[in-house]
């Protein structure tokens, strides 16, 4: 049997999912380009003999003409996403005059658990990524409007589960949205593409808690494995940690000794500790100055009832890099106390995927250093392939460096493990806008407002698309809608200015941008902001002044500027290289067009 151009398959101990462009090897999970993966399928479907260089154009790119490099770009690609080169190659060995051929034995899927070899001799493989959601929990003991277990409940074993390199568990914010919803499972599982439905309740009697789980096949509706835990409330994590496991091993997913051994952990944290936890995790997901802020003081006060959890400092961390990005705090100071909580929550996990993410988006955001961040952000995948925090911030480097396709697929795939969460909608067509889609990018935020209206930042990023679209009528509606529903006025004027000089009212703008700049005394307004309005409109001089500004500012959003689109009137200044350079991105990008 031969692999369909979908079937997952395994290149020895790598494995690979073609239609989720994903592998997962010694560096951990990857995605790869469309045409990379279309190159790897094309070699596994003949291992262990080479293909030729021409059967790979034929077969990949259907005969159309392409240049020689764009078969080894592609070869490169592959060795770089496991750790291999070309000199003494262990997966791809390049053969003189015959093309190129997978050195490890290859194994496709066909049921759960088994494969067959590229040999044709049956063998035992791992099984294809499972894909899971945990639905809200039940509370049977709760008053009244009080979920706040229950909710708890099942933030931690959405957690727990994600925390399993072989499952692909939906996220937290996406979950909630079926909290009391009355579809029938095999709906829900359909709406989030998941193979298996977790679902359940809890009752709460004095200390003692009774936790029903259930394992539910989201096609069939047929349970597949259902057990009841009674155990004291303090044992609550320690017990979630055990159901993780007794669902991973019902769906034959296979635990490296490392999560092994985290979910044999003994965790212990108080109802009203997880609860604040939980409180922050929602606001951060709104990505508002005012949520951020909010999300930040649950954070701080889970630390004061829960000094020991590490995740809750993440938080912390996470809402001050987000804070510095945005443009809402200055970098520097939100920088030092990004470094603080991240120490406290390296110091009670340092192998957590929040934490290597953290660690990871620091070194980014805040040292400018690219490799540092690839590598934490590398190892956190590899730790929980299922954190939507890590695809982003990585999609952010990608991005920053040109790479849009990777990029885009990483936001991507955090978008199908969170498919409700508006955050990840509006980055996805950040992302969009990077890569010069205007088009793509508008009917993705206008999906992303559509989900809900009043989601403000959104709505903003949806009016700077249209603007560089062309479309500034439509870009100016949305910045009053915007006005008109909220009372965070600083971020409307920022994308006014950049609305106004994308469209071409030079005088409007220079107005906004005036006045902007005399804000600076009363609060903070990124020299970014700035400098991005003044270059849209071809005020070169000016630009420049404000992005040498951004830069002794440390902006975080400086590192976008070879892709930002706004830029591309002052690429051709030789000045605007000095600041390529002053923050480590490739001279190359200062002639994107």
């Amino acid at each position: 049997m031969r692999s369909s151009p979908t079937t997952p398959f395994r290149v020895g101990e790598v494995r690979v999912d073609p239609a989720r462009l994903s592998i997962v090897g010694p560096l951990g999970p990857v995605h790869l380009e469309p045409r990379v993966m279309d190159v790897l399928v094309a070699l596994a479907s003949k291992a262990p003999e080479p293909v030729s260089r021409a059967d790979l154009l034929d077969t990949v790119w259907a005969g159309a003409v392409v240049t020689d490099g764009v078969i080894s770009r592609c070869i490169s690609i592959l060795r770089d996403s496991v750790g291999d080169d070309r000199v003494g190659s262990r997966f791809i060995e390049t053969l003189s005059r015959r093309g190129y051929r997978l050195v490890p034995p290859v194994a496709f899927a066909e049921e759960r658990g088994a494969g067959r070899t590229s040999t044709g001799r049956a063998s035992r493989s791992r099984p294809a990524t499972v894909a899971i959601a945990v639905l809200p929990f039940v509370d049977l003991s709760a008053a009244a409007g009080d979920d706040s277990l229950a909710d708890g409940l099942t933030e931690l074993m959405i957690a727990n589960l994600a925390g399993v390199a072989s499952l692909r568990v939906i996220a937290r914010t996406s979950s909630m949205v079926y909290k009391g919803a009355r579809k029938r499972l095999r709906e829900i599982a359909a709406e989030l593409d998941v193979d298996y439905v977790v679902e359940g309740s809890v009752h709460r009697d004095a200390g003692r808690l009774q936790v029903v789980a259930q394992l539910i096949d989201g096609r069939s509706e047929l349970h597949s494995w259902a057990r009841t835990y009674t155990r004291e409330l303090r044992d609550l994590l320690t017990l979630l940690n055990e159901i993780a496991g007794s669902v991973a091993e019902a769906v034959s997913a296979r635990l490296v000794p490392a999560e092994a051994e985290r979910l044999a952990r003994r965790i212990e944290i108080g109802e009203e500790a997880l609860l604040r936890y939980l409180t922050g995790r929602h606001f951060w997901a709104l990505r508002s100055p005012d949520s951020l802020r909010k999300a930040g003081d649950e954070f701080a006060a889970c630390v004061r009832l829960a000094p020991d959890f590490a995740p809750a400092y993440g938080g912390l961390a996470d809402c001050q890099i987000v804070l510095a990005m945005y443009g809402i705090e200055r970098p520097l100071e939100a920088a030092a106390l990004a470094r603080e909580h991240h120490a406290r929550a390296f110091a009670l996990d340092p192998s957590a995927a929040e934490v290597q993410t953290a660690q990871g988006a620091i070194a980014l955001f805040f040292d400018w250093d690219v490799d540092a961040a690839r590598k934490s952000f590398v190892q956190a995948l590899a730790s929980n392939p299922s954190y939507t925090t890590t695809h982003l911030a990585y999609g952010d480097l990608l991005m920053m460096l040109g790479e849009f396709d990777r990029g885009l697929d990483l936001v991507r795939e955090a978008v199908r493990l969170d498919p409700f969460d508006l955050g990840l909608a509006m980055n996805l067509g950040d992302f969009l806008i990077f890569a010069r889609r205007f088009g793509e990018a508008v009917r993705q935020l206008e999906r992303t407002v559509a989900m809900d209206g009043r989601f403000v930042a959104g709505r903003l990023r949806l009016a700077e698309a249209l603007a560089l679209a062309g479309n500034g009528r439509a870009a100016l509606a949305q910045i009053d809608l915007a006005r008109d529903a909220t009372d965070s006025q600083p971020r409307v004027r920022e994308a006014r200015a950049f609305v106004l000089a994308a469209c071409g009212r030079r005088r409007e703008a220079r107005r906004e941008l005036s006045a902007l700049e005399a804000e600076r005394d009363r609060r903070y307004v990124s020299a970014w902001e700035i400098a991005r309005g003044y270059a849209v409109m071809s005020d070169i001089d000016c630009a420049i002044d404000w992005l040498r500004r951004a830069v002794d500012e440390r902006a975080p959003m400086v590192l976008f500027s070879g892709v930002h689109a706004a830029l591309d009137p002052v690429r051709t200044d030789l000045r605007f290289a000095g600041i390529l350079r002053s923050v480590g991105l490739p001279l190359r990008m200062a002639s994107r067009g």
